[in-house]
């Protein structure tokens, strides 16, 4: 009997930008085909997602003012076992006061957490609500009404209580979830299912050349591979790098080269292969201790700040912990050739000599 194939769900970043773009348009005018749009009802709306495509997301109205308007919905994650599938998402919309024409206001309500520790994406202090997102409610709400000021508040009644449900609260994220997404679509795959999908890569790979498989387990690695070894084929192993460093040895495969983020790689130093989150610890502590830090440090993005904004010699010891994740990688699995590089959030080599081949 053939399978069913997963269903897809949306980000909640996709679910905000939704919202808001419906409240925008009950911005504009108060009926749609010549019925008056009252709370309870639906409005259905298009959003161009980050990957291209358009996606259409009801939402539904919760409030219509003279200056604003209030609407939600509810995200649905497909078959994606997400903490926050079925939550609500709300967006307040309002025309602001603000004297600048292109100012757009983007607050954190009720359940959206708040960043409190540096080194994510969002600076201290500030909703977390992660660029992305924030860049589809912007380009939602000038869809609608153009240059006019305005602010949006988003708000999450469940928010806090999901929250303790996830590593918001240990990477300094209290009070709520965060809105993130960064295709706009949730994208579910059993386990075994990504296995096999990198194993039919690494396939795919061995077939294009005998000699060399690049390995990233994600878009930063992969991309910055790219960009050092041009066109290349990189085989995205996700959290199951002991799976494709066994699969890739089977293969005899003479060179391996990997690259992707020290939060990600440095699990492999402390014992851990499989490295999702449900299966080992956060990588911080380790890469600190490594290091020589005598402070902690909310994540490794955070360290590798505080080693280039200091500008001293911690950078060279950084450098040589690619050495000793590759070593680790050929001793573990007896490969003769490993290359191991690293890159900060931003995609900067930050560990690794460039392989001449």
């Amino acid at each position: 009997m053939k399978s069913r194939s997963l269903r897809k769900g949306l980000t909640t970043g996709t679910c905000a930008a939704a919202a808001t773009k419906a409240a925008a348009l009950l911005l504009t005018y108060k009926n749609l085909k010549n019925q008056k749009i009252k709370r309870g009802d639906f409005v259905s709306v298009e959003i161009t997602l980050p990957i291209g495509i358009r996606k259409t997301v009801n939402a539904r109205v919760l409030d219509i003012g003279h200056s604003y308007a209030i609407c939600s919905v509810i995200k649905d994650a497909g078959d994606d076992p997400d903490i926050t599938d079925g939550a609500e998402i709300i967006v307040r919309l309002k025309i602001s006061a603000s004297e600048s024409p292109e100012q757009i206001a983007i607050k954190g309500g009720r359940g959206v957490g708040v960043v409190t520790r540096p080194g994510l994406q969002v600076p201290v202090g500030k909703p977390a609500i992660n660029p992305i997102p924030r860049r589809m409610i912007k380009e939602a709400i000038r869809d609608v009404l153009g240059q006019t000021p305005v602010e949006v508040t988003i708000e999450v009644p469940e928010g806090e209580a999901l929250a303790k449900k996830t590593f918001n609260p240990r990477l300094g994220i209290i009070g709520g979830i965060s809105i993130i997404g960064t295709r706009g679509l949730v994208e579910p795959m059993s386990q075994e299912a990504i296995k096999a999908t990198v194993k039919c890569e690494i396939d795919v790979a061995v077939a294009e050349t005998s000699e060399i498989v690049y390995l990233a387990p994600g878009k930063i690695g992969e991309e910055s591979l790219k960009r050092i070894f041009g066109n290349i084929r990189v085989v995205q192993m996700s959290n199951f790098i002991g799976e494709a460093l066994r699969y890739v040895k089977d293969k005899n495969i003479k060179r391996i080269v990997i690259g992707g983020h020290p939060g990600k790689l440095a699990k492999i130093l402390m014992g851990y292969y499989n490295t999702h989150s449900q299966n080992s610890p956060q990588a911080a502590g380790f890469v600190a201790r490594y290091l020589g830090l005598q402070r902690n440090f909310n994540t490794v993005e955070e360290i590798i700040e505080f080693i280039y904004a200091e500008n001293n010699e911690l950078k060279e010891r950084l450098e040589r912990l690619a050495s000793e994740i590759a070593r680790k990688i050929a001793d573990d699995f007896d490969l003769k050739d490993v290359k191991v590089y690293l890159f900060d959030m931003k995609k900067n080599l930050i560990g690794g000599n460039i392989w001449d081949g």
